[in-house]
């Protein structure tokens, strides 16, 4: 039978240095499904700032052990490199873990609401693709059902903040309260919008945004009473601000540590807080040995994650339940579809010689008008559903499907390839 297998590197496995190199970007993923589509017979992948996760169909362990060596070449790691980062689930175990992450139990930030739509983006463009199929388009499309439950019946995401939130609430921590500071975001992505929407919530003396497209960082910037800035002219922002938080789609670093040397030496002695919540990295790390400046990333947002996690521990066990509750209905799904191609052939085989003995009888009692030939027809009908009934409801509730399935066939001699 096959089975669905997962290959997952998050924050919880590895750190950024690792992550970093397996954020590709969406012409990436797409080359990646191409190598592996004969690899795989299904394949979904969800990759964000904190997780790259392949989830796979495949009828050997091998496929598995493949999609693991071609995400590494990927990544420019060899297998060796990026097998100790890698958590690898198999079954129930590989759709449990997906149900956590839709639910929001599993993210840096424990209920943020981005997941789920990012869940549902990686079902829908591999879809698209051409690279899912019934088995994973059925496992997402209970994931998200999950994801929902958990929102709208427990507490989880009330007031659960994201990785944008945190970036602030990490600033915070570190100067102080932020009222009359100088603020400056660079990239203004999904994420960096967000945190250009939460700074300007903490009465910052002047929101400055920075990005390649000057009129989305207009548009913003209007939004928020804010003001634009050049990309040309980043160097000068950083100068004067206080605060700068970096979330741009960049491959490589746009902040080197020469370049910041340079910014804070124009600063004349006043301190600057960088965080970098981009994967990957917009600011060379070496940097964080530039005296006068405090730089974070991703990574260091773990107090604000333990705070959040202390929070909302007495929910998790009410999500618990539901992923268990959706766990099970999958399953059972999975279950009937494993055995679904020997229970219609044990049905067409019924049929067939149902219908060669009552072509036989008809033949005999050719003295019967149509509606009395009906009468019989039906009675061969019911009978022959009787007669498979049970077995057919056995078959289905079989908690070794692939077994009971192989000893149906042996039975019956039926023509199938399990």
């Amino acid at each position: 039978m096959n089975e669905i297998f997962l290959l997952s590197v998050t924050h919880a496995t590895a750190p950024i240095e690792i992550r970093e190199r397996l954020a590709l970007d969406p012409a990436e993923q797409l080359d990646l499904f191409q190598d592996i589509a004969g690899t795989t017979s299904e394949s979904v992948a969800i990759v964000t700032c904190n997780r790259t996760e392949i989830y796979g169909v495949s009828p050997t362990p091998e496929s598995a052990e493949r999609v693991m060596e071609l995400l590494a070449t990927h990544a420019r790691l060899t297998a060796k490199e990026l097998i100790p980062y890698a958590l690898r689930l198999n079954g129930d175990a590989a759709a449990r873990h997906l149900f956590r992450v839709a639910a929001g139990i599993d993210s840096l930030i424990i209920g943020e609401p981005q997941i789920l739509g990012q869940v549902r983006d990686a079902a829908t463009r591999s879809r698209e693709a051409g690279y899912s199929g019934p088995i994973l388009e059925r496992l997402f499309n209970y994931a998200i059902v999950t994801g929902k439950r958990a929102r709208h019946e427990t507490s989880i995401s009330r007031g659960a903040g994201s990785i944008s939130q945190a970036a602030v609430e990490l600033a915070r921590d570190t100067i102080g309260d932020l009222t009359g500071r100088q603020g400056l975001v660079i990239g203004l992505g999904e994420i960096g919008q967000l945190v250009a929407r939460n700074l300007a919530a903490h009465g910052l003396a002047e929101l400055r945004l920075c990005n390649r497209s000057p009129e989305l960082a207009a548009q913003l910037a209007r939004q928020l009473h804010a003001s634009g800035v050049a990309w040309e002219a980043m160097d000068d922002a950083l100068t004067t601000t206080d605060i700068g938080v970096t979330a741009t789609s960049a491959r490589e670093p746009i902040l080197t540590r020469r370049r910041l040397e340079s910014i804070v030496e124009r600063r004349a002695g006043r301190p600057l807080l960088l965080i970098d919540i981009a994967v990957p990295r917009d600011i060379d790390p070496d940097s964080r040995h530039v005296p006068g400046l405090h730089l974070y990333d991703i990574d260091e947002l773990h107090t604000i994650r333990a705070r959040n996690l202390q929070t909302r521990a007495r929910t998790i066990p009410s999500v618990e339940a539901i992923i268990e509750n959706e766990i099970s209905a999958f399953a059972d799904w999975h279950r009937w579809r494993s055995s679904a191609p020997v229970i219609r052939q044990l049905r067409e085989h019924a049929d067939t010689i149902r219908e060669q003995e009552v072509d036989r009888a008809l033949r005999k009692l050719s003295h019967l008008d149509e509606r009395d030939r009906e009468v019989v027809r039906a009675l061969s009908h019911a009978i022959t559903n009787k007669m498979l009934h049970e077995p057919v409801t056995r078959l289905k509730e079989a908690p070794e499907p692939a077994e009971s399935a192989r000893a149906v066939v042996g039975l019956f001699g039926l023509d199938s390839e399990l």
